[in-house]
Parts: structure tokens; sequence; C-alpha cells
């Protein structure tokens, strides 16, 4: 007896059903986390940050462009330092309250306007972010980074703001502004620096990325690239870029590299 075409192709849409089931199952994402604090000081970081959706709006951009060979959680948490991190084990990115504490007071305190110290932390909040998710990238996709996985994270986190510049968002030259500020003061209380060996040799691969990605922007820049090195910030931007193209384009979805939405400075906290 022959099997019914109505049966045939309903077994048929089942098995296609079940094959998309299966391939969702397969997925990995970056999934995001916001840990409550225990020092009230660092409540409101996580609610406005929860509020804005900031890890999600950036998880969902790199998922509509990346496939993962593993889940990466994007956290914010209380750390006991003011840094940021990638940690392999755990595929976890955190953002410490600590570091958004520290950058909003020295972004606050040194005789900037108001809304150029909302810039700044934008800018130095999105740098951090996206410079572990660059190390994160260089880990799960084993990328060959002969200048190491800090330089290659700096050089994502910089092409990443130089995109999100295209679109009139100014956190890049304000991340330079920052760092600039940050690095000049060893005891402001920016972990961040000594914990990643970031230095005025690594903000000045940064500028020259950026300046390189747009001379007009950046003139301000200039002041901290070595002189012989400006000239050629145009192609080692270029180079930077293409790159990072070559080393994510077998793992893409499709779509371009999304620009980074930038957090909004929350109010300083109540001190005690």
């Amino acid at each position: 007896m022959s099997v019914p075409r109505r049966v045939v192709l309903a077994l048929a849409a089942c098995a296609g059903a079940l094959a998309s089931v299966a391939a969702a199952a397969d997925r990995h994402d970056f999934v995001t986390s916001y840990q409550r604090p225990g020092t009230s000081d660092y409540i409101v970081y996580y609610d406005e940050l929860r509020r804005e959706r900031f890890l999600e709006s950036v998880a969902e951009e790199l998922n509509r462009v990346l496939d993962l060979p593993a889940t990466v959680t994007l956290r914010t948490a209380e750390c006991g330092h003011s840094t940021t991190s990638w940690v392999a084990d755990s595929h976890t990115v955190t953002v410490c309250y600590e570091y958004l504490d520290a950058l909003l007071v020295i972004a606050g305190e040194n005789g900037v306007a108001p809304e150029r110290s909302e810039q700044m932390f934008s800018g130095g909040v999105t740098f951090a972010l996206f410079s572990e998710i660059g190390r994160a990238l260089v880990a799960l996709y084993a990328l060959p980074v002969p200048q190491g996985a800090d330089r290659a994270a700096d050089e994502f986190a910089a092409i990443t703001l130089a995109a999100a510049e295209q679109s009139g968002d100014p956190s890049a030259a304000a991340a330079l502004e920052f760092f600039d500020i940050a690095l000049k003061d060893p005891d402001a209380g920016l972990e961040f620096l000594e914990l990643h060996g970031f230095d005025r040799a690594r903000l000045e691969d940064v500028a020259c990325i950026l300046y390189g990605n747009s001379p007009a922007t950046h003139a301000q820049a200039r002041a901290l690239i070595a002189p012989e090195r400006i000239a050629r910030c145009p192609e080692d931007v270029l180079a930077v870029a293409h790159q990072w193209d070559l080393w994510l384009k077998d793992h893409a979805r499709g779509g371009p590299m999304p620009a980074p939405p930038a957090p909004r400075s929350p109010p300083p906290p109540a001190r005690s």
C-alpha cells in the first residue's frame, strides 16, 4: 500500500521543523547578565545600564553578525577592582562597577564640561567592553595574533569606535581624551591600566587607528602619536580593518560589524 502524498509532505515538514530546532539548539550567542552590587554606591550603575539595556543592545548586534563556537556572557558585576576582564574558563566578559565608578570620577574631576564628561564616560566604557570582546574572539576563534592578544583587542575596540564615529558618535575622541588623562594620573584609582598593561604606547596605537580613519575629526590625537608615524596612520587603519575582516569572515552570520551603542553617564552616586 502506498503512503498518501499528504502524509509524505507532513513528514517532510516535520523533519524540517526538527532540523530547525536542532540548529537553534546548537547555536551559541552572546548573552547578558547584570549582577546586583552589594555596595550601595554602585546601584546607580546597575539600575541605569539595565534600564538602557546596554549589554543587550551590544549582544543583539554581535549575534546578528558573528557565529560563536560557545556562548559568551557579557555582564556587569562588583569585582573588587576598577577594571574589566575576559575569563576564558567561564566564557565571561565583565565590566566591573568599580571601573565605571573610577571612570566617572576621573571624567568628572578634570575641569571638562558636563557634556564632555559624559562623552568621556561613554568612550571609556565602550572601548574597554569591546577590548574584552576582542580578547574573547581571539581566544574563541584561536586567531593568529603575532603581536599578542592585547594589541589585537585594542585594535578591535578602536575599529569598532571608528565605525560608530561614522554615525556621528563622539565616543572615539572622548575615549582617547579619557585615557590620556587617566595615564597622566596613575593614582586616580583606575586599575584597568596596570592590570591590562595599557600604557602610552598602546594609547598611541589606538590614536593612530582613529586618526588614520578620520584625520579631520582627530586633529588633537596628533599629540599622542610620534611625528614620524602620523603619515602612516591611514595605512595602519586599513591594514587593521582588513586583518580583522579576514579573521572574522569565516565566522560571520552576515551583515557588517555593528557600531557600538554608547552608555549614558549616570548621575554621580550619593557618597556617604
